[in-house]
């Protein structure tokens, strides 16, 4: 484990004890650090907004990004909850591995999965992160967000390094959003993994951008009926967005 981050979850840790505000002398004490140590990470805590420093007081508590990264959380398990026998329904009828992606920053992440019958697979594992751009399903939670955010997303792309595929064409994806917004799915051959097939679509809650995506991927040489896939996906979609209060929006 990374030094510092161990160390900045454990002051956290001991922020939440019922005492609820702490000078760096305390933390230090408890912590078993030297009081500039503890300074420089609860620096870096405070202007992330996971800590907040009283200027008068000159103490320490718990900060408000917190509660939002809480809400998420629980969100997520929320989501997780009702998207699987969702995906599980999605798996038997399609035959093939079904997902559910969340946005994380830029990408997406797999958040639940439920494989198929089949042995030959092409499968993204629990916490697989990787660039919306990247495949049907993060393609169609892209499409969710707001032309705005569209624009965000490119210009991040323009000077990202770490994506293992990066954006050679913003024009394209930009028509290949509109397309999934008229036809309520996306679908790619090979977009970022050779001879794979994925089909997505948008699931949003009772406002706001889509909240996560779900669909299927599979090898090319089995896709037989791809519009009745890509009906199947819809459905899920529509599903799932009904369970969370919520219906497609395109904003």
């Amino acid at each position: 484990m990374i030094q510092s981050i161990s160390r900045a979850l454990d002051l956290l840790e001991l922020l939440k004890r019922p005492q609820r505000t702490f000078s760096i002398a305390q933390l230090s004490s408890d912590i078993g650090l030297p009081p500039s140590t503890v300074h420089r990470l609860l620096q870096t805590l405070c202007e992330k907004g996971f800590v907040y420093r009283d200027e008068q007081t000159h103490l320490y508590q718990l900060g408000p990004a917190l509660i939002s990264l809480g809400t998420a959380a629980a969100q997520g398990q929320d989501l997780r909850q009702l998207a699987t026998p969702v995906l599980q329904r999605l798996a038997q009828q399609a035959l093939e591995d079904a997902f559910l992606i969340i946005p994380s920053g830029y990408r997406g992440l797999v958040l639940c999965q439920v494989d198929g019958p089949n042995n030959l697979r092409v499968t993204e594992k629990f916490g697989y992160e990787i660039d919306l751009h990247c495949g049907a399903i993060r393609k169609a939670l892209l499409a969710g967000q707001p032309q705005s955010y569209w624009a965000e997303y490119i210009a991040h792309q323009a000077v990202s390094t770490t994506c293992p595929h990066p954006l050679e064409n913003p024009s394209q994806l930009l028509e290949e959003l509109k397309e999934i917004r008229r036809e309520g799915v996306a679908v790619t051959v090979g977009d970022y993994t050779d001879g794979a097939v994925g089909i997505g679509a948008p699931v949003f809650g009772p406002d706001g951008p889509a909240v996560a995506s779900l669909g299927i991927v599979c090898p090319a040489a089995r896709v037989e009926s791809p519009e009745r896939l890509k009906d199947l996906v819809r459905r899920a979609a529509a599903e799932l967005s009904t369970s969370l209060g919520g219906s497609p929006r395109w904003l």
